[in-house]
């Protein structure tokens, strides 16, 4: 499987059934990440962090025809990542991870984002939706019965971090800069963003992940179409869906 700038690639895995060499992924790490690695002390996060990063080295590797060691990674002044080498490349990436579960997106846009957040019961949901969400969106959540509310709130916050992802805006400019409290029941939207921008997004990208909402944001060129390509990554496969 190769990435492509014409194409939204999204990938879905999890630490447990990914079934890439684990080995190969920490010695694609860079010295950095190694250092990373060796500071967090829980072996199952140690591992997450591992896995997550080797899958991404070795995806984009296997696009530039590289060795995964030897790509270099830079952060714009808000901490989103880019490819630093190769330059130019084209490729654009954004992960996200919840537990052991991890989604990937690449494409052609550097406006791309994606996110995954498992479902939980949240204590204190009043109190974030009334700090971080618009009125529009705490008045949907208060109308939801008490058993609806942790999953509406899990998949607005979804969105939003998508958005957030998308823009590169920082994490408390961003969710009070989108309001999704009109769109946030459908599956794909369009949302304007300042006088001339659009981001197009979706929610869920991976339906059959149970127990976890995930959203895309992207923006395309003017009246590009949306081309995606979803897969699932099991026992060192990769299945398209």
């Amino acid at each position: 499987m190769i990435i492509a700038k014409e194409t939204v690639t999204l990938i879905h895995t999890d630490t447990k059934i990914h079934g890439l060499p684990e080995t190969e992924l920490y010695e694609s790490l860079s010295d950095d990440e190694k250092t990373r690695a060796g500071r967090i002390h829980a072996a199952s996060e140690r591992q997450n962090f591992i896995v997550r990063r080797g899958i991404l080295r070795s995806l984009l590797g296997t696009t530039f025809g590289i060795e995964p060691f030897r790509i270099r990674f830079a952060a714009t002044p808000v901490g989103k990542p880019f490819v630093a080498f190769p330059g130019n490349s084209g490729i654009f990436f954004n992960l996200s991870h919840s537990g052991n579960d991890i989604v990937y997106a690449f494409s052609g846009h550097p406006e791309t984002g994606i996110d995954i957040e498992r479902i939980r019961t949240l204590e204190d949901i009043d109190e974030l939706a009334r700090n971080y969400f618009s009125a529009e969106e705490y008045a949907i959540l208060m109308n939801q019965p008490g058993w609806k509310k942790n999953n509406a709130f899990i998949r607005i916050w979804s969105l939003k971090e998508a958005l957030i992802k998308a823009s590169g805006w920082p994490l408390e400019q961003g969710l009070a800069a989108f309001d999704v409290a009109a769109y946030c029941q459908m599956n794909r939207f369009e949302l304007p963003f300042g006088d001339i921008h659009t981001f197009t997004c979706i929610a869920p990208v991976f339906d059959y992940i149970c127990g976890f909402a995930t959203a895309l944001a992207i923006r395309l060129d003017r009246n590009e179409p949306l081309n995606i390509k979803r897969y699932s990554l099991q026992g060192g496969q990769f299945f398209e869906l």
